[in-house]
């Protein structure tokens, strides 16, 4: 298969500049990567989502995971994982049928939902069902739109922070990288997807290096609203369109 791909190096620079402040967002108060990047990234180009944006972020989530790895819930990881995989497979086949004019529109919806689920969402006891449950929620919202956070974080709000980063950083990758085989499977990655999950990569980097620097700096509540008020204004653009 020839490699032939045409990119728009304008759309290129602001869509590293893009992952570049969620990277930074991300690793310095928790949420921002797929919050941000994913309703941005559908205004400018669709193309960078969802299969190129999760491929480049799992550079990130591996950091997270490896940073926290002692602190990780091994038996909490297994039920999520369970649900994970179910949910990336309906999640896949869902986006499949739906391919067309209407998919600006679901990427809102979804968009909308995740930041409700952020800001209403009640924090949950980590249990069998409820991280079965998160779980395949992630999946269906992260392979369908790249938003794989909501869900799970609900579940691990009230764990000890370090447990919670290497879970998170733990579900993430392997949330990442199953969307992305689910996407090839149904025809949904390849070399298009994968030029531009290459062109994002640097925008990780950036934001890896900046994070140390502008945390002393920021509010991270207020960085938190100012993110959250970007997708949700992001997400209606879109269902307006």
């Amino acid at each position: 298969m020839a490699w032939n791909v045409t990119i728009d190096s304008m759309t290129a620079i602001a869509a590293v500049a893009i992952m570049a402040l969620g990277s930074a967002f991300q690793a310095t108060v928790g949420i921002g990567l797929a919050l941000f990047v994913v309703p941005v990234l559908a205004l400018i180009d669709p193309a960078y989502i969802p299969g190129p944006m999760l491929l480049a972020g799992t550079v990130l989530a591996v950091m997270t995971a490896w940073r926290e790895r002692f602190a990780l819930d091994r038996a909490g990881l297994r039920l999520s994982l369970a649900g994970l995989l179910i949910g990336t497979v309906v999640g896949a086949m869902a986006l499949k049928a739906i391919q067309g004019p209407a998919v600006p529109k679901i990427f809102g919806f979804l968009i909308l939902l995740a930041v409700a689920l952020s800001v209403f969402g009640p924090p949950v006891r980590a249990t069998v069902v409820s991280l079965s449950l998160a779980g395949g929620a992630a999946g269906i919202m992260g392979t369908m739109v790249g938003i794989h956070g909501p869900p799970i974080a609900l579940v691990f709000q009230n764990a000890e922070p370090a447990v919670a980063r290497s879970m998170l950083g733990a579900l993430f990758t392997a949330a990442y990288l199953g969307s992305v085989a689910a996407l090839a499977a149904v025809g949904l990655f390849g070399w298009s997807e994968l030029t531009r999950a290459l062109i994002l990569l640097p925008g990780v980097g950036l934001g890896l290096v900046a994070a140390p620097f502008i945390a002393p700096v920021i509010n991270r509540t207020r960085l938190r609203w100012a993110i959250l008020g970007v997708s949700t204004v992001s997400a209606l653009t879109l269902l307006a369109r």
